[in-house]
């Protein structure tokens, strides 16, 4: 008797057991990519349709809707300023001044002084790192979508808080104790590191040879080789940190910051390709939140911007390209209705039926970002 009429049916048993392992692994654990179809218009009318949900959910005092649960109909009273800071720069970026200009005079009312530098703390808040960071952000981007200097003081003068807050070696402290007048050592912010960086790089683009690029350097060498020792855990894959080194790679790149930004390049560039094969599956371990899309995003496009800057980079490009516009059609379909009768549900971002303001914010943010790429 041959082999194979001996052994055919354990052998076809085999066979069988291994394609169907096969099939199963590419459906339900490598499933193919899912990249709705996007253009550079249908970004724009999404960013534009994310900022009116910001602005329909300005309060008087001029922060905005926190959150909102659809199937509850339940807003939202907490509040962070961290992420109002955040939802300014967005509303610069996209044109909306009026809106974003109310939500600063809630930053003018709430500002401190010490030494050489001012710092936005409303009562009872401790004093952020963070939140200061995002506010220097946002007054470059208002500098730079309207032509005027009128708060270029005010944001020196926050960049040097931030500078104060800098350690010798680049590390950046989260908090300012007011009790104390001093910073508060040993503690750091899980994004605030990457976020004084980036308000450092864009000062140092707004004021040129002013000295802003030499602690905006230090911070960047840090988060490229020191940061897990110092911290502790995994290296942190911050959005942030590719918007930094976006802005300052006219004034020159280390080779630890290239690498950096080839690091950042591939692991954002997973988290996409992940989220693009598993949107809506019970297999997706990672949020589906317009702030998780958005950050993504963010980087992606930031990094396709160095990617362009900097030849020891440029192999990147395409495939960046490729993943910023995956992104993006993932978070244009995922948008809710522009028709929707609800005014807090009308352009919102939702997770497990809940939108936050940071949702918009990040995804409008990526949504910008991917109209460089696709225009």
């Amino acid at each position: 008797m041959s082999t194979w009429r001996k052994h055919r049916y354990w052998l076809i048993g085999q066979l069988a057991l291994w394609v169907g392992l096969a099939v199963v692994l590419r459906v339900a654990v490598v499933p193919a990519e899912t990249c709705p179809p996007v253009d550079a218009a249908a970004v724009e009318r999404a960013a534009r349709a994310g900022g009116d949900w910001l602005v329909r959910a300005q309060r008087a005092d001029g922060r905005f809707t926190y959150g909102y649960r659809r199937e509850q109909d339940e807003v939202s009273y907490d509040y962070n300023d961290t992420r109002h800071a955040g939802v300014l720069g967005a509303l610069y970026a996209l044109g909306r001044i009026a809106a974003a200009d109310a939500g600063l005079r809630y930053v003018r009312r709430n500002l401190i002084s010490h030494d050489d530098w001012t710092a936005f703390a409303p009562p009872g808040e401790p004093v952020e790192t963070g939140a200061n960071a995002l506010v220097v952000v946002a007054l470059i981007y208002r500098r730079e979508a309207s032509g005027e200097r009128r708060y270029d003081g005010l944001a020196r003068r926050i960049g040097r808080f931030l500078v104060s807050q800098q350690q010798d070696d680049g590390s950046i402290l989260q908090y300012w104790q007011r009790f104390a007048k001093r910073s508060l050592p040993g503690v750091y912010g899980a994004f605030a590191t990457g976020e004084a960086f980036y308000a450092m790089a864009l000062l140092d683009r707004a004021f040129p040879a002013r000295g802003w690029d030499r602690p905006a350097h230090r911070t960047a060498e840090y988060l490229a080789t020191r940061r897990d020792e110092v911290e502790g855990g995994f290296r942190q894959p911050d959005h942030w940190a590719a918007y930094g080194l976006a802005t300052l790679a006219p004034s020159g790149l280390t080779e630890p910051e290239v690498e950096y930004a080839r690091w950042l390049a591939g692991y954002f560039g997973y988290l996409i390709r992940y989220e693009s094969q598993h949107q809506g599956s019970p297999l997706n371990l990672l949020h589906e939140s317009g702030a998780s899309l958005g950050t993504d995003g963010e980087a992606a496009a930031a990094l396709w911007r160095l990617a362009g800057a900097e030849p020891r980079l440029g192999d990147l490009r395409g495939r960046l390209a490729e993943r910023v516009g995956c992104n993006a059609g993932v978070l244009v379909d995922q948008q809710a209705s522009r028709r929707a009768p609800n005014r807090l549900v009308r352009g919102a971002w939702f997770d497990d039926d809940y939108t936050q303001m940071d949702d918009q914010q990040h995804a409008i943010a990526a949504l910008l970002g991917a109209n460089q790429v696709l225009r």
